[in-house]
C-alpha cells in the first residue's frame, strides 16, 4: 500500500447523494418551463431517495471500517485542520504536513 492515504467520508457519502440533488434541480426546471411534472416523477424520486438514505446510512459504518482496518495495517492518523477535513493516513509519522 501506499505511504499515505487520503480518505474522506462525507465525501463518499456526497457522491452518492449527487443525483438525487441533480435531479431535484433538474426537475424543478422542467417544472417550471413546461408546466408540469416529469413523466415518471414519483417513481424516479422514490428510488432517488433511497439510493440518498442508502448512501448517508452506508457511509458511517464504511468510514469506520476504513479508519478500523488502516490503523490495524500500521497507519497513523495526521492532525485535521477542521472536521470537515479529509483524513490522511501516513506510515511515518514524520510523513504529516
Amino acid at each position: 500500500m501506499k505511504d499515505i492515504i487520503i480518505f474522506s467520508g462525507p465525501i463518499a457519502m456526497c457522491a452518492i447523494g449527487f443525483p438525487t440533488v441533480l435531479y431535484a434541480l433538474g426537475g424543478s426546471v422542467y417544472s417550471i418551463v413546461f408546466n408540469r411534472l416529469p413523466k415518471y416523477n414519483k417513481i424516479i424520486f422514490k428510488y432517488l431517495m433511497y439510493l440518498l438514505f442508502l448512501g448517508i446510512f452506508s457511509g458511517v459504518p464504511i468510514a469506520f471500517a476504513v479508519n478500523y482496518y488502516l490503523k490495524s495495517e500500521g497507519y497513523f492518523t495526521c492532525d485535521r485542520i477542521s472536521w470537515m477535513s479529509p483524513t490522511t493516513y501516513v506510515k511515518n509519522i514524520s510523513l504529516c504536513d
